[in-house]
């Protein structure tokens, strides 16, 4: 395929090809003196004359054979990224790059890629899971073209699409299980299950911890907040986890100051121009909101 920006260095090459002016037009389809005028214009940028008469045709001077073999390298690697590009923007079957925290892909992601992926199954997914601060870092550098996160503090220039209340998470036969909410401060002295560094729970725990003036050591951290949970139901401590998760043996406690954390969707600014990227982030605008509404989410 010829493009605007290698039509040059394509009509040397096919100059090159046939050893002929008339032949190469033919194949280019362009008027004969047009691809003359054009290879005299190349050759003027280059300094050198590119082509010498040889009979009745036509081959390429030294200076011509050197331009020809970088344009046929350069034009093949042109050629494929215009493919690719074009791929990757093509709204039937581009490339969309979502990262999101484990707890929100369990049910708000997959219900929402699964009607998306029925209405475009050409759009390709590259997934990515982790913690929110790592997940905003990596939409910011372009690593990632969405993420869907959940923060006490909304991050600059994200969509809130709703909220989830927090909870402390106890062993069901622990002496407050029962209590109609909790003061942080009055678990002191309580061993902490959390989240490793960088997760967006384990921000959410150490900031409410320091709040209720308590020094957030944990007695053992994970990387997925069901392991948490679980660890708390074996009696290895407590945790705060978002409403909704108690496995069997757990209670979710309210706390006294009442919290939530933030639930946003960002992308990066140059990749949302790609039409799969804007329609997948307007998908989970669009769903998002309405599942965190609902009472039936599940985090197993």
């Amino acid at each position: 395929m010829v493009h605007e920006f290698t039509k040059p260095l394509q009509e040397l090459l096919a100059v090159a090809r046939t050893g002929h002016l008339t032949e190469a037009a033919r194949d280019l389809g362009v008027p004969q003196p047009t691809l003359s005028r054009s290879l005299a214009r190349l050759s003027r940028q280059v300094g050198a004359p590119l082509l010498l008469k040889q009979g009745r045709g036509i081959a390429l001077s030294r200076h011509g054979r050197l331009l020809a073999d970088a344009a046929a390298k350069a034009v093949a690697e042109i050629d494929e990224a215009v493919r690719r590009i074009r791929a990757d923007v093509d709204p039937e079957a581009g490339l969309v790059r979502l990262g999101f925290q484990h707890v929100l892909g369990a049910d708000l992601v997959t219900r929402t890629l699964r009607d998306f992926h029925a209405a475009r199954p050409g759009v390709r997914l590259q997934l990515a899971e982790g913690g929110a601060d790592h997940l905003v870092a990596d939409v910011g550098k372009g690593r990632l073209d969405l993420a869907l996160v959940a923060m006490l503090d909304r991050v600059e220039g994200a969509q809130v699409l709703g909220t989830e209340p927090l909870r402390v998470l106890l062993p069901s036969d622990h002496p407050k299980a029962h209590e109609a909410e909790i003061n942080l401060a009055a678990l002191a002295g309580e061993p902490f299950v959390a989240m490793a560094e960088g997760y967006g729970m384990r921000t959410i725990t150490d900031r409410l911890l320091r709040d209720a003036g308590l020094v957030p050591d944990p007695a053992c951290t994970c990387e997925d907040l069901a392991t948490a949970a679980g660890l708390v139901a074996a009696g290895l401590g407590i945790t705060v986890v978002p409403a909704g998760i108690a496995p069997p043996g757990t209670v979710e406690v309210p706390l006294e100051h009442a919290a939530e954390r933030v639930v946003q969707l960002l992308w990066n600014a140059e990749s949302v121009t790609s039409p799969p990227v804007r329609a997948l982030r307007d998908a989970l605008a669009a769903t998002v909101p309405a599942q965190l509404r609902s009472t039936t989410r599940t985090y197993t």
